[in-house]
């Protein structure tokens, strides 16, 4: 199939957000599918973090049992006023400007796939002047489109749209009762890890590479420092439990602006890696904790799980799919003396903390990007030939 990817980002190695969308698009080049993106690129973004623009057009390589394969990358600017009341505008504008790139390309494509509903709105032009099948992939951890467009809109998405792949049974759940799909035109597939980078590294040897203590409890921590993934909860649950043994790891850094870091005692490493690098740190640690209040579903989860972690996170509905008592001890995030209790609990029974290890590789080994990949094409085929 000759796939237009639309999304709100691309990662590069200088912006490297949103990784997950560089790993489907590479897996589906792998399984044999042509497939372009167009991501349009914020030039306020760029100039607030000090980062030179992408190209308008390059193309990422991906090898494949054919040999060398390529995807396209388009990435028209938007300079657009905002958030906050200019939203509408700023969505607005967006559109005519990813519209008007999908032209440009002036190419055919047998489906449009859009990462997140912004996405799918960004292509609702195009959509209706093609009829080419849209399918949209609901991943956020708050759908906003209620607020981007009008209710016209809105209606005219549901009808256009063929398919939808939530990650998460919450994801599904709140796209209907916005109106945007209906059950039968969803499925839910969890995300996936890509298994070449994210596997299991001896412990061992990943902190003797690290230099990272071998007597020490690690835990591990990997998102945005903000309020919402609960990074300062887990700094103050951590120096609660008062043990000098254990120690940690946070991967990330604040958002623009803000001076959100965690403090507690014992951290071993704090700031960002490449996205080849975090299955090393992940693998020298001995839990994995992200009290987050809201998720679509967490790749960083899915990530930890793949590297043999067991995890304590919340229990909330977004982590229900992939989340239970077979590979994590789940949690109210709010609750600082429960994420406490949760670590000290995992710190002190060796056996609960294996048991929950296996069941998190257990569960990881359905959560593949090759299967995830074949069940989204195998869906998308199934609804293209249900609408003939």
């Amino acid at each position: 199939m000759k796939i237009l990817l639309s999304a709100n980002n691309y990662p590069t190695p200088d912006y490297p957000l949103q990784a997950f969308i560089g790993v489907i698009a590479h897996e589906l080049t792998r399984q044999g599918h042509e497939v372009t993106v167009v991501a349009p690129v914020s030039i306020l973004s760029y100039i607030k973090h000090g980062i030179k623009l992408p190209p308008f057009k390059y193309f990422d390589s991906v090898l494949t049992e054919e040999g060398e394969k390529r995807i396209y990358i388009y990435r028209p600017r938007v300079l657009v006023p905002g958030e906050g009341r200019f939203i509408k505008i700023s969505s607005w504008l967006t559109q005519q400007i990813v519209n008007r790139c999908i032209k440009r390309i002036n190419n055919t494509f047998d489906v449009l796939y859009a990462h997140f509903w912004s996405s799918a709105l960004n292509m609702l032009s195009y959509a209706n002047h093609v009829k080419t099948p849209l399918f949209v992939a609901s991943g956020e951890d708050k759908i906003g489109t209620k607020y981007l467009r009008s209710e016209a809109n809105i209606k005219n998405l549901f009808e256009r749209t063929s398919g939808v792949i939530c990650v998460s049974t919450k994801n599904k759940e709140e796209s209907i009762n916005l109106l945007l799909t209906s059950s039968d035109k969803s499925i839910v597939l969890p995300n996936a890890v890509d298994t070449k980078d994210f596997k299991c590294i001896d412990r061992i040897y990943a902190r003797n590479y690290l230099g990272f203590p071998h007597d020490a409890f690690i835990i591990a921590f990997c998102g945005r420092f903000i309020e919402r993934k609960g990074v300062m909860r887990l700094s103050e649950a951590i120096d609660r439990c008062g043990d000098s043994n254990i120690k940690s790891i946070f991967i990330g850094r604040p958002i623009e602006g803000s001076k959100m870091t965690p403090n507690c005692n014992g951290i071993l490493f704090q700031g960002t890696l490449p996205h080849d690098k975090v299955a090393l740190y992940l693998s020298a640690a001995d839990v994995y904790v992200l009290p987050t209040q809201a998720e679509g579903c967490s790749n960083s989860i899915v990530e930890a799980m793949a590297c043999g972690l067991p995890i304590i996170s919340s229990d909330l509905p977004f982590n229900h799919d992939i989340l239970d008592s077979s590979n994590a001890v789940l949690i109210d995030p709010n609750d600082i003396d429960e994420i406490k209790e949760a670590i000290l609990r995992l710190k002190n029974d060796v056996i609960f903390r294996n048991q929950l290890a296996s069941g998190s590789l257990n569960k990881a080994k359905e959560l593949t990007i090759e299967k995830r990949v074949e069940r989204i094409v195998n869906f998308i085929e199934i609804k293209i030939h249900e609408n003939i």
